[in-house]
This record gives structure tokens, sequence and C-alpha cells, in this order.
């Protein structure tokens, strides 16, 4: 339950997770089997009626951190560093953070994401935290032809179907929630997470830490990466360390890189810097924001960013950072027409049988204003 309780956007961390944050508040990110609003939910926090409390929105919460905000006394902020965690605010005001300095430093464990890649750094602790095996009938799916190690280390919703499939739970659980279809061939790896509504193609081959979201239809190889829903990678070829938006449709052999050959550090580009930012990581691909089509052969390498409203292919390499509203063949690239644009959004999104959202002009507006200097 999460009475009187709202979620802010810091305005520092929205351009931080761009592109993701750009059709989707904080609290709406994907990582193991929910948004972060639904992991909230799990717990119970109980609020004064007459206190309302506000959470930033990438805040991971924790029992610790649910007690400490229940106790906010009114007109004061939980901060951890420079970092406002909560408020409470008046009642019928708008949720800001006090300007005073009515604030309490809290000491404890506090993860909050900060940025695109680190969606990906929580990600095999949330679907161990999050799914919870659940007994089922073993022989209703041997019979279908499935092979399932550590059975007892799964969750399978009685109206997913699976025929021919191998799933291995022996070194993490695997989730395949309501009306999930693996097709013949499919093999997962656990930790991992099918999430409603989503399906693979033949031969799919699902690696540790994924996450597929609701709607998806994705094949080849995908390994340690978090599909937004509605996004379709349905063909061969590998996606790695990756977190991908939303009415996403990768092309046929669609691939990228994800270590360098050094094994150094990969750096991306970062969008309130506009200039790459070292991750520190070793391992990490490609974040891509919403509406993006790519051609078949497509090939990204470590570290790219691509924004939203694209429609890209290329030979080679596609470059590192590709601003949204983008079109054509690398190296041809040309801007994206915006009338254009929002006719193929519509169309993905009454593909998988969604309502268009009324403020999609005005995001696409949005968009299209902030990134004109990374379009010259």
């Amino acid at each position: 339950m999460l009475e009187n309780v709202t979620f802010y956007n810091d305005p520092l961390l929205v351009q931080a997770l761009r592109p993701l944050s750009y059709y989707r508040s904080l609290d709406q990110l994907w990582l193991g089997t929910s948004t972060i609003q639904d992991k909230w939910k799990a717990y119970s926090l109980n609020t004064t009626p007459s206190v309302p409390i506000a959470i930033l929105g990438s805040l991971l919460p924790n029992t610790e951190m649910v007690q400490a905000i229940q106790q906010l006394s009114p007109n004061t902020a939980l901060v951890q560093g420079n970092q406002v965690l909560a408020f409470s605010y008046e009642l019928g005001q708008k949720p800001l953070p006090p300007s005073t300095s009515n604030k309490i430093a809290y000491s404890g464990k506090a993860q909050w994401i900060q940025h695109p890649e680190d969606l990906l750094k929580h990600q095999a602790a949330a679907l161990l935290d999050e799914i919870n095996p659940t007994p089922f009938d073993i022989e209703k799916y041997q019979a279908l032809g499935n092979t399932i190690l550590a059975p007892n280390n799964c969750f399978i919703h009685p109206s997913a179907q699976l025929k021919g499939c191998m799933l291995d739970a022996s070194h993490g659980p695997i989730y395949i929630g309501e009306e999930v279809n693996l097709q013949m061939g499919t093999i997962i790896q656990g930790p991992a997470a099918f999430l409603k509504g989503s399906s693979t193609n033949l031969g799919a081959k699902i690696r540790p830490n994924t996450t597929i979201g609701p709607g998806c239809k994705v094949g080849g190889e995908i390994n340690h990466s978090i599909f937004f829903p509605y996004s379709n990678k349905a063909h061969e070829g590998y996606i790695g360390s990756s977190v991908i938006g939303s009415y996403v449709n990768m092309g046929a052999l669609s691939s990228n890189s994800n270590v360098k050959n050094d094994l150094k550090p990969i750096s991306i580009f970062d969008y309130p810097q506009n200039k790459q930012r070292n991750t520190g990581l070793t391992a990490l691909g490609l974040i891509m924001g919403d509406f993006v089509t790519t051609g078949i052969h497509s090939k990204f390498n470590t570290g790219s960013v691509v924004g939203c409203h694209c429609n890209i292919s290329s030979q080679g390499f596609l470059p590192k950072f590709i601003p949204s509203f983008t079109w054509g063949e690398f190296p041809k690239l040309q801007i994206y027409q915006m009338g254009k644009a929002k006719q193929v959004a519509c169309q993905w999104i009454g593909l998988k049988q969604q309502a268009i959202p009324e403020n999609l002009a005005q995001v696409m507006e949005e968009i299209w204003k902030e990134e004109a200097s990374f379009r010259t």
C-alpha cells in the first residue's frame, strides 16, 4: 500500500537517465520483475494521512529505508550526501523538497539509480530477491518435451505455454509469468524473468540476469539485459549487458559488443555532460530509448547510446551515440521528420494493442527541442 505517498523526479537524475527517462517517470524504470514503484508496493509503508510523503523515484526500497521514511516529521527531508531520498510536505501543497535546513542524514544502506547502467548493476540482486519459486506439476511440462533443472527454483504461471524448452535454474531462479509463450528450443539460464505476455522465437538463448518485459518477443542470444515492455528482438543476433526501451524493433542479426578487446573500462555518452563518461565497467553494451527500429545486421559497439524515435541501420559499426530522431543507413544519417516518426510510433503502439498516450505528441516535441544541439 502506498497511501499518501508520491514519487518525485529529481531533475538532475532525470537528465542523467536519458534516454530512458523521456517516456517514463523515474519510478517507472524496470529491473528485476517489476518497476521501481511496484517494488515499493511490496512494503507496508504506513504514513500519517496529514503528513504526505514523497519518495525519490529511482530509490530502491529496503526494510530499514521504509522505517526511516515512516518516521519523518512534517516538512522534513531524509538525505544521504547531497541526495534527497524522501521528504514530507504540507497536505494540499505541491511535493517539493523543503528548502530549510530541516534535514535528517541517513546513514543506512541507500541505493538509487543514477545512470542507465545502474539498472544492470542491481539486476541480479533484484531477480534473486523478487522471484518466489512455487511448486508446479513438472510431469505436465515434461510430457511436452521440456527439461527443467532445479524445478524447485522456478515459478511458472499456469497460463504459460512451454514446449520443447530447457530451463536451468540450478544457479538462479527462473520466473515464467502469465500468458508467456516459449517456443521450441528455447534455453533459459537463471536468474531470469519473462513477464506477462512475453514470448520467444524458436531456439532463443536467454542467459543469466535477463528480464524480458511484458509483451516483448525475443530470439537469438540475450545476456544480462533488460527489455522494457512491448519491444521485439525476434531473430538471431546477440544483445548483452544492455537496457532496451519500449516499442523497439530490432532487425535480424542486430547485435552489440559488450566487452572491449583490451578489457578496459567502457565509456558511454552522458546527456547532462554532452560528452563521454567513464562508467568504470568492463561489460556494458547498449542503452536504447523508446521507438527505435534497427535494420538487419545493425552493429553496435561497446557503450553505445541510442535516443528515441530512430530508424537506423548500417553495414559497419554505428556511431556510439545516436541522438533522437535519427533516420537512415550510416554514414548517410538524416533527421527523422516529426510527422513520420509519430506515424510509425503509433503503428507500433497499435501492433502491441496498447492505447496511444495522450501526451505522445507533447513528449516528442520536448525530445525534439532538448536534443536539437545533438542533431547538429
